[in-house]
């Protein structure tokens, strides 16, 4: 079992110029519009070929940290990030792995919860909007999966937590197309609906009120209910020609129909999808919009494009590592702070341990071994991430082994400098290293109570670290 970082193989030199631009570009406050150098004050700052350095900016402008600028006074420019593109690529990453609906509201539940208890901390402003949309919801006795979806997005944000927002954001789209097709399971009459409503609305009066207990209780419930009402849909049916999801830009739709078709056929990676001709037909759009979308899906890594006789439109394989990557950009970008970060990894890494325990298997227990004893050889004392992501991949949940990914490239970057230069990492790493094996020994003896107190525990002890 691997995480999604290891399962990349080592950084080509590309990647690793491309990590340096960044860097320097949250090191300096994420200056937007400043010219970090032209072409070739790059190729000198850097002394790599111009084929190299032209890969490393494809993948900073696919991170969304800077865009080469061409013409007088161009150059590599900083850019705000694009936070909606990096949710679409969470998306479709997860698309790619083949995440099931019962995954995305058993990662989405801790966040929510999570949410809920930070805004009724923070009773903000905007939470009287929100409980009057869902006074209208309950008013027209209606909602479907993207009022739902829109709602726990917006939800979210109240936390005032970015990383618990954007990572509730992805997990919302994906949901969406998971979802949609089972909203009579997840409303299965007009009763169940007006209950999802009523469920809501205490969720946000308990924020209004500053009920943290409260809110807390109301959506957990909540996200109790929907985990036992869900199940795996049958797989999609071809779209009529023209037949298009969702209500956005006309491109972004044809990506997302494209998207479905990859999806339905169990995302073939190498198969080509059809010609451009082939393809303007299927989907009864303009040559303009279809490369549009294209391009949409070629930046997330979906697709790529094959010239020649029997090219077309080929189905890719997302980088996880890249959108890991983007993630983190967007983060540092939105000042997440160590406190924020402590917060969104509780949140996900209690309920990892928890899952783990109810989920661990004589091998798995023989890997986290394994694990365990890398660290008191001295082989994994730089890694101290190595375990967390083993836990979660035993806990089989692919968003949360993601999320997990996420937080341990931002703690790597938020590491005092002199730890990160190794002082004190010996008796650093014992401390660690005594906590994982309780936390292990509690995941193999399946206590599922006892693996997350003892997260929590080692995630609050490791939090100082930060500070």
């Amino acid at each position: 079992m691997t995480n999604v970082g290891t399962a990349i193989k080592a950084p080509k030199l590309a990647s690793v110029v491309a990590r340096a631009i960044e860097d320097e570009v949250v090191a300096s406050s994420w200056p937007v519009g400043t010219v970090l150098g032209s072409e070739s004050e790059l190729l000198e700052r850097f002394g790599v070929s111009r084929a190299v350095l032209r890969e490393a900016v494809r993948i900073v402008e696919h991170s969304g940290a800077a865009r080469m600028r061409r013409g007088p006074g161009g150059g590599l420019v900083v850019t705000e990030p694009n936070r909606d593109a990096v949710v679409a690529a969470i998306s479709i990453w997860l698309s790619y792995v083949g995440v099931t609906a019962a995954e995305i509201i058993e990662a989405w539940a801790p966040l929510a919860v999570q949410a809920a208890r930070l805004a009724a901390e923070r009773r903000p402003p905007e939470v009287g909007p929100l409980a009057a949309d869902i006074a209208d919801l309950i008013e027209d006795e209606t909602i479907d999966v993207e009022a739902l979806a829109a709602l726990d997005t917006a939800m979210a944000g109240l936390s005032g937590n970015p990383a618990i927002a954007l990572f509730a954001h992805a997990l919302n789209d994906i949901g969406m197309s998971r979802l949609r097709r089972q909203r009579d399971a997840l409303w299965t009459d007009d009763a169940s609906q007006r209950a999802t409503l009523a469920g809501y609305q205490r969720v946000i009066t308990a924020i209004a009120d500053g009920d943290v207990a409260g809110a807390e209780a109301s959506m957990a419930h909540l996200a109790g209910t929907f985990l036992g009402r869900v199940s795996e849909p049958p797989r999609r049916r071809r779209r009529a020609a023209g037949d298009l999801p969702g209500t956005g830009k006309l491109a972004e739709r044809v990506a997302e129909a494209v998207r479905d078709d990859i999806e339905r056929e169990g995302w073939p990676v190498g198969a080509v999808l059809g010609s451009e001709v082939e393809l303007i037909e299927r989907y009864q759009v303009s040559r303009a919009i279809l490369r549009e979308a294209v391009r949409i899906l070629e930046h997330h890594g979906a697709v790529r494009t094959k010239r020649g006789p029997h090219g077309g439109l080929v189905v890719a394989a997302p980088d996880g590592a890249s959108i890991v990557r983007a993630a983190r950009l967007v983060l540092e970008h939105d000042g997440v702070t160590p406190g924020g970060l402590l917060a969104m990894r509780v949140a996900i890494e209690a309920e990892v341990a928890r899952l783990a325990a109810e989920r661990c298997t004589a091998d798995d227990a023989a890997l986290l071994g394994t694990v365990l004893q890398a660290e008191v050889d001295g082989s994994a004392v730089l890694n101290f991430h190595s375990l967390h992501a083993d836990i979660a991949a035993v806990a089989r949940n692919r968003p949360l082994a993601l999320f997990v990914d996420v937080a341990a490239a931002l703690v790597q970057a938020h590491l005092p400098a002199e730890v990160r230069a190794g002082e004190g990492l010996q008796s650093l790493s014992g401390e660690v290293h005594a906590a994982h094996q309780r936390i292990v020994d509690a995941i193999c003896g399946g206590d599922l109570e006892t693996a997350e107190r003892r997260m929590i525990r080692h995630l609050d002890a490791g939090a100082a670290v930060l500070t």
